[in-house]
């Protein structure tokens, strides 16, 4: 059981740094339109995932409430995401893009306690102030004073808001009994039909023929297409199913260091001081928001289970 846990924990620390690897490839593909790029990397996750789940799963029947649920995430965590995901990284840096990102798990308890009813304690009170705190001292805070990348840092928290909203949604749909892996899979392909129809409607025809088409673009895009989203969805859901959401949301807060990591070598991004400062608040904002989530919700991990 033990070496179990420990494969369930190096698949998820594998799938965060994917994942902040991720921010940089889609900063490095920032000259793509960002709807015409989400709906490739889509397109691509897409055919990644759906074999696999077919696979495993079979091709199932849900209902019209719970295709309505599906619906919601297919625009929410993923069209809305992607889209001011690859909108806001063309205005503010990878690090900072994932500093934000790297909110996700205590904008989810906040949420969950507004929306869901869910008890919000001490713990997860401190855990969201000191990861609010990180993230505002990063993209406030500048060599020469303030440095406001204002548009495009409020850019990414909508795009972290959409996938939090979505990651709701796949709550509760998972409590009223639908695979995870269903959810993931018609969720994507669903998104990509309708990234495809948003780009066919605000782009004209000239920008489909200008496209780079020279291999290394198109490496970077199915890596993050298909790597990221689509293998990377199946090892996320595999912890949500082995560990239970809690325990696995503690894993994002290694993607802003994995991102920070990469973009400075990638990318030539400067670290600074204010990184390392913003990255230790949003880790132990994280570490305190899950563990006071960590205590009541066994029942539901049980249902995701």
């Amino acid at each position: 059981m033990l070496g179990k846990e420990r494969r369930i924990i190096m698949i998820l620390c594998a799938v965060v740094t994917v994942w902040g690897l991720n921010v940089v490839m889609v900063k490095y593909l920032s000259f793509f339109p960002p709807v015409l790029l989400a709906a490739i990397r889509m397109t691509i996750g897409s055919l990644f995932l759906l074999p696999i789940i077919l696979w495993k799963q079979g091709f199932v029947r849900v209902r019209r409430q719970d295709l309505l649920l599906i619906a919601g995430v297919a625009l929410s965590m993923i069209t809305l995401h992607q889209i001011t995901l690859a909108w806001g990284l063309q205005y503010t840096s990878a690090g900072t893009g994932s500093l934000i990102l790297g909110l996700n798990p205590l904008s989810t308890a906040l949420l969950a306690m507004i929306f869901l009813g869910e008890e919000m304690t001490r713990r997860k009170v401190l855990g969201v102030l000191m990861g609010f705190g990180g993230v505002l001292i990063v993209v406030t805070s500048g060599s020469g004073g303030v440095e406001l990348n204002g548009w495009g840092d409020l850019i990414m928290f909508v795009s972290m808001l959409m996938y939090v909203i979505g990651g709701l949604l796949v709550r509760k749909l998972t409590t009223r009994g639908v695979p995870v892996l269903i959810v993931t899979g018609y969720s994507h392909a669903l998104a990509a039909l309708l990234l495809w129809f948003i780009s066919v409607i605000i782009y004209p025809a000239t920008t489909f023929a200008a496209i780079d088409t020279r291999p290394f673009t198109w490496l970077v895009i199915v890596a993050s297409g298909g790597v990221s989203t689509g293998l990377g969805s199946i090892g996320w859901n595999y912890g949500i199913r082995q560990l239970g959401a809690s325990r696995t949301a503690v894993f994002l807060n290694g993607m802003p260091l994995a991102s920070l990591i990469f973009s400075a070598v990638l990318l030539g991004e400067e670290l600074k001081w204010v990184h390392a400062l913003a990255f230790a608040l949003v880790v132990l904002g994280v570490f305190l928001g899950a563990q006071g989530a960590a205590a009541k919700p066994r029942r539901l991990e049980q249902l995701e289970a």
